[in-house]
């Protein structure tokens, strides 16, 4: 893909440094401030590509480039435009920042939009900034700490408050090797991204490449991308496949979370995907029209947000209408203040818990404020007593327990994948084993492997249903020596779905509590009754299998030489293995307990001194045909006692 664009993205170089840390440095300030002439100082990269943002000198669209940083390496610098009107296009790149260099002209000092823009990134929560003063060489000294006075005003009170100040003139290069410096200082103590989850770049540049097809650029925000993958754009659904992968212009094979990317895309035509889409997993969820967040509002808003508010949301690159909504009861917040609200959006939005966004006023022109997605695929919500305020606050918790308890009390389902559980709580898949040492939360199949994962109260309460279940039906068939996992997964739905059952199945199995033999599962003291009839047939039944021997007759053959129904002679040989008179080795092939005894017998006696045996072998061993050998053999090696190495039989573990 080479030459992805030479003047946005800049062009590229298959040698360029591409490891190190996984950062991105955005600028923000008010318009006219200095910010792409400071990237192109640092960078030698003019972001500026439009002929119009030429001719105007002011930036309209995202701008990029790369700095190498010494002892770090290549890092991606995003340039936004500063113009009030271009907001959508500053927080679109924004969303990934690691370190925002706001810029303030010393001429100007503290404007409109540096505070909008500070505000912004803050809402974003960008760990670390740089404060700018640029322009220092067309203002006097004095006017230099005047305005480090007004940036000390700006942060006071934010994460931003101790953040370093640094003076830059990008005609006279005063000031760019400090600020250098500091970069490389800010980035050295930067928290490394995990590139675990699901893959999500948000898309803020899509174009037509001669000879490549569809480009599509922004960046990545979690997860991994490679050559050759398999992708989904959302909100479209649309499939596409990765055809080449450039990482701040290089050419490269993967990229991270934490880079900026550019995805040649296969399959889809340019019209299929826009700025705001975003390139995911196959894997991943649907996108969401409704979200529980914690919203504060900034003092910019003006006035109190009432509750029904009509907003517009800016999330990643994507931009939509919606409607807040304050919880519990709560009619309105004041700026400076925060609470527990539910966004309903117009168009669907591509969130995971966790995830920053910001609000605007319904005309799009003053920022209201913003917050965190807590909850991505929220149900409506009736009015309560605090109860969705507490729950939510559960999820704000510091303790990744806790916020991982409340997300499997507040499930739907009993049960939640570990997976969906772990990013719906913000914690690192795969769970860290301490969690899972919490009292409050249990797991299935077990701790050492969680493949899902319920509240022990849910648990409880799943494993009684079962158990319940199975008593019921055979309190009312108490000639049956079961019941069938079918009929009981019938009886259970839609409280737990397939994987669930047979999880708690082996949990309950495993503790003693049930027995299952084949298909079927009673309790541990159930003992199938018999009229007097039934037992007479039953007693000729097992007479005749124990008499054939190796070879006995199946079920139909029995019924047939009885002269009863089938479906009963089935049931008379459940309750027999219930008994455990009869061994079920097949659909329709019983043999007797002692027969299989004495084959158990002969077969481990041949494999001690032979050390395996072939399906002739075993045939001449037991004197039966292969219409016999081939289902004991099976049936084995589902017992534990054999393992088949290609044709051949070995005792399991030797």
């Amino acid at each position: 893909m080479a030459g992805i664009d030479r003047s946005r993205e800049s062009a590229p170089d298959r040698n360029a440094p591409t490891g190190g840390i996984k950062a991105i440095i955005g600028t923000a300030g008010h318009i006219d401030h200095g910010k792409s002439a400071l990237v192109r100082t640092l960078t030698g990269i003019d972001t500026d590509r439009l002929p119009e943002e030429r001719e105007r000198g002011i930036s309209i669209e995202l701008g990029f480039a790369w700095l190498d940083v010494d002892g770090i390496g290549r890092i991606g610098v995003v340039d936004v435009p500063g113009h009030e009107r271009f907001i959508r296009q500053m927080v679109a790149g924004a969303h990934g920042f690691d370190l925002v260099l706001v810029v303030v002209a010393a001429d100007d000092g503290v404007m409109p939009q540096t505070e909008e823009h500070f505000d912004i990134v803050d809402l974003l929560a960008v760990e670390r900034a740089i404060f700018v003063i640029s322009k220092t060489d067309a203002v006097a000294a004095a006017r230099v700490e005047e305005v480090r006075d007004e940036i000390e005003i700006l942060a006071a009170g934010t994460r931003f408050e101790a953040a370093p100040v640094v003076a830059v003139s990008a005609r006279s290069g005063e000031g760019v090797e400090e600020l250098r410096a500091c970069i490389a200082g800010q980035l050295r103590t930067l928290t490394a991204k995990s590139t675990s989850g699901l893959l999500r770049v948000p898309i803020d540049r899509v174009f037509v490449m001669k000879g490549h097809g569809v480009v599509a650029t922004g960046t990545a925000v979690a997860g991994r991308v490679s050559v050759g993958d398999e992708v989904l754009i959302l909100p479209s659904a649309r499939r596409a496949r990765v055809r080449d992968v450039q990482v701040h212009g290089a050419a490269v094979e993967w990229a991270t979370a934490g880079q900026r990317v550019a995805l040649n895309l296969s399959g889809i035509a340019r019209d299929d995907v826009a700025r705001g889409d975003t390139v995911t997993s196959t894997q991943a969820p649907a996108p969401t029209m409704r979200l529980d967040a914690r919203v504060e509002v900034r003092p910019a808003a003006g006035r109190a947000l009432p509750s029904q508010l009509r907003v517009r949301v800016y999330h990643a690159a994507r931009e939509v209408s919606g409607r807040l909504s304050w919880l519990d009861g709560v009619t309105e917040v004041a700026p400076r203040g925060s609470g527990y609200a539910q966004l309903t959006l117009a168009e669907p939005l591509v969130v995971v818990a966790g995830d920053r966004f910001v609000l605007r006023d319904e005309t799009a022109t003053r920022t209201l404020g913003g917050g965190v997605a807590l909850v991505a695929h929220a149900a409506r919500h009736r009015r309560s007593q605090g109860e969705v305020s507490r729950w939510l606050a559960a999820l704000e918790s510091s303790d990744a327990a806790t916020r991982l308890h409340a997300v499997l009390a507040s499930a739907a389902a009993p049960a939640t994948e570990s997976a969906d559980a772990a990013a719906a709580a913000r914690i690192e898949a795969p769970l860290a084993a301490g969690l899972l040492d919490d009292r409050r939360i249990a797991a299935l199949p077990d701790r050492a492997q969680p493949q899902l994962l319920l509240t022990a109260e849910r648990l409880e309460a799943a494993s009684s249903a079962v158990v319940a279940a199975v008593g019921e039906y055979q309190a009312a068939n108490a000639n049956l020596a079961g019941v069938d996992l079918e009929l009981l997964r019938s009886r259970v739905h839609p409280i737990l779905d397939a994987k669930l059952l047979r999880l708690l199945i082996d949990r309950l199995v495993a503790g003693g509590t049930l027995v299952r033999r084949g298909s079927v599962v009673h309790t541990r003291d159930h003992t199938a009754s018999l009229g007097s009839r039934d037992d007479a047939l039953a007693t000729r039944m097992l007479a005749r299998i124990a008499a054939a021997g190796v070879m006995p007759p199946t079920i139909k053959e029995i019924a047939s030489e009885l002269g009863i129904d089938p479906a009963l002679a089935t049931r008379l040989a459940g309750v027999l293995v219930l008994r455990e008179e009869l061994v079920r080795v097949a659909a329709d092939l019983y043999f007797a307990r002692a027969t299989i005894d004495e084959i158990r017998s002969r077969l481990g006696e041949h494999l001690r001194h032979h050390r395996e045996i072939s399906a002739a072998e075993f045939r001449d061993l037991i004197a039966a045909s292969r219409k016999y050998c081939i289902p004991l053999l099976d049936w084995f090696d589902r017992d534990g006692m054999t393992i088949r190495v290609g044709d051949l039989r070995r005792l399991r573990g030797h």
